[in-house]
């Protein structure tokens, strides 16, 4: 059995912990998060003790593995004093805001032989594993043109609003695109060169960011990822995949199995529910697979050197769209 200790207890921390409820061989023994309410109700559905100290909890819970679902400016921080304390990490994307924190914790878990994986949890959705699937066995030829869109409305929720500060979040490219990026870079190889554009810091609730990927391969990526929808615009993400032979489309808005639109003189409330059995989550699929990593001493899923190579994407964007030129890697 291996026990976990999850610090973060908002979106993610829960998106978590109710993946943790079916996972046999798994126990999250600790909760940790400084608004109590929000530690004390994950605790309830775990049943398991809650802290509002992370400090107090690592003196306490005797635990295997910290899984971070903390705002992306503290990764690094709570990751690396982790692994130091011989513990494994799971993180959620992005694995930090800079290049030099995210070697830095790289290194770390090297020193202190603990695994290491992040949140990308894009490869474990269905569709999109379908998609990889599907390439690989050739079934559109030679990946030509790829396009990829991931937009919403500005995240309001978050607490302190910290998306909106580009010091602690990075944007929509660190925080959402990223998500594309490591999915392109995992199934067309790596990437040359970036162009890209953006809403930036003079438009603080419609952050928006357009990027250009040139491949290796010669094949060429379009991403587009948006916190600029109008406020009650559902999330959509896309994919249109075109090949030598063929092309392979996917519409989150279109496709989803059963969707839930509630409505009042107030508010609109709109509901994705999947009718797939818990195996086929993806949430609990990429932890599934982190655990069988550490259990067994094998590499992840999704290792450190890939999250990083996605955050160095992210990164080349946000330079092109500031200097308003080709960023070459």
């Amino acid at each position: 059995m291996i026990r976990i200790a999850l610090v973060g207890c908002g979106t993610m921390g829960e998106t978590h912990a109710h993946a943790y409820t079916s996972l046999e061989d798994a126990k999250v023994v600790a909760v940790c998060d400084i608004r109590s309410h929000h530690a004390e109700a994950l605790a309830s559905l775990l049943g398991c003790e809650a802290f509002t100290s992370y400090e107090e909890m690592n003196k306490k819970a005797d635990y295997d593995v910290l899984d971070i679902c903390l705002p992306t400016y503290l990764h690094s921080r709570y990751a690396i004093d982790a692994m130091k304390s011989g513990k494994h990490v799971f993180c959620e994307k992005p694995i930090a805001l800079t290049l030099e924190d995210a070697n830095r914790m790289v290194e770390t878990a090297e020193e202190n032989k603990v695994t290491f994986s992040v949140g990308h949890v894009l490869r474990f959705f269905p569709q999109y594993q379908t998609a990889a699937d599907q390439i690989k066995a050739g079934r559109i030829g030679t990946p030509a043109l790829l396009r990829t869109t991931r937009n919403q409305a500005f995240p309001g929720w978050s607490w302190e609003n910290w998306y909106q500060d580009l010091e602690k979040s990075g944007g929509p490219e660190v925080d959402l695109a990223i998500h594309d990026y490591d999915w392109l870079l995992c199934n067309f190889g790596p990437v040359k060169r970036v162009y890209a554009k953006n809403l930036g810091p003079k438009h603080p609730e419609q952050m928006h960011t357009l990027a250009i990927l040139r491949f290796a391969s010669g094949a060429m990526a379009h991403v587009e990822a948006s916190w600029a929808l109008p406020k009650g615009i559902e999330f959509r993400t896309t994919f249109e995949l075109v090949g030598t032979d063929g092309q392979l489309c996917y519409d989150s808005t279109r496709d989803c199995p059963l969707k839930t639109q509630l409505g009042s003189d107030e508010e609109v409330s709109l509901f994705y529910d999947n009718p797939l059995s818990e195996e086929m989550n993806p949430y609990r699929a990429e932890l599934a697979a982190f655990l069988h990593a550490v259990e067994h001493k094998t590499e992840p899923v999704v290792t450190a050197a890939e999250a990083i190579a996605a955050l160095h994407i992210a990164l080349a964007a946000k330079e092109s769209a500031r200097s308003g030129k080709v960023v070459r890697l």
